[in-house]
């Protein structure tokens, strides 16, 4: 029963009807994408860039909570400075049939990536991850190229998240799914980089301090501050995404 709730907590997605409209302040396309072998679906968003000929994408996986219609709203950060732009949703979130597991995220990672490769060359393809999306952008980045990872209030593994959050005797039971960052991290050959707010509750600050070492001092930037769901508001972020965007 404590592992249903666990899963109940890492996954928590609002399903949106098929025929939901979404709704943004600039361009944007819908669609779904389809692995023909094992029949997954995931709905997706592309937001091209608002200047110039979109040289390079960022590949962006959300976090545990909402749908496509909260995140795409994040486009905005990226495609201003002029790179395209693609979020899904993992199964079970928005449109995107199915239940949510470990593998099933990984495999739509996969999708995405597979959709961008298409269209991109590996080196202009930035692959970013948002909490617990983290995890999904980090196992690509441990198996597929790209230019870069970027990471947004990670944590080192869904266990140890668990132990920073409840008593020892809860956490020793393991959790539903693993999601092991830092191993992923330390299998990925190109740079890397994190933000992380010193008063995020969800993921502890001392909890993604733990992915230094796999970054690098340069390249781990700390938002006095910042919280778990706020960081895009505080100029440091948006100086130093800038800085790492065109490193």
């Amino acid at each position: 029963m404590l592992k249903a709730l666990q899963k109940r907590i890492i996954f928590q997605p609002t399903r949106l009807p098929d025929d939901y409209i979404f709704q943004f302040d600039q361009p944007f396309e819908e669609f779904f994408l389809t692995d023909l072998s094992s029949g997954r679906r995931i709905n997706a968003l592309f937001f091209p860039a608002e200047w110039g000929s979109g040289r390079q994408l960022v590949l962006y996986f959300h976090g545990n909570a909402g749908n496509l219609q909260r995140w795409g709203k994040l486009a905005a950060d990226f495609t201003g400075h002029g790179y395209d732009f693609l979020v899904i949703d993992y199964p079970g979130y928005g449109k995107s049939p199915g239940q949510p597991t470990e593998e099933g995220c990984y495999h739509s990672a996969q999708m995405a990536y597979n959709w961008a490769l298409e269209r991109y060359a590996s080196e202009r393809i930035i692959i970013y991850g948002r909490s617990l999306g983290s995890a999904m952008a980090s196992w690509l980045a441990a198996h597929r190229p790209a230019r870069q990872l970027i990471l947004e209030t990670p944590f080192p593994s869904m266990k140890k998240l668990i132990a920073y959050k409840v008593p020892q005797f809860i956490a020793n039971l393991g959790a539903p799914v693993h999601f092991p960052v830092e191993h992923f991290l330390q299998r990925v050959p190109y740079p890397k980089s994190v933000f992380q707010g010193t008063h995020d509750w969800v993921v502890p600050y001392k909890a993604a301090l733990e992915l230094k070492p796999w970054v690098g001092d340069d390249r781990f930037f700390v938002i006095e501050g910042g919280g778990h769901k706020n960081l895009n508001q505080f100029d440091y972020y948006h100086e130093k995404l800038v800085e790492v965007l065109e490193k």
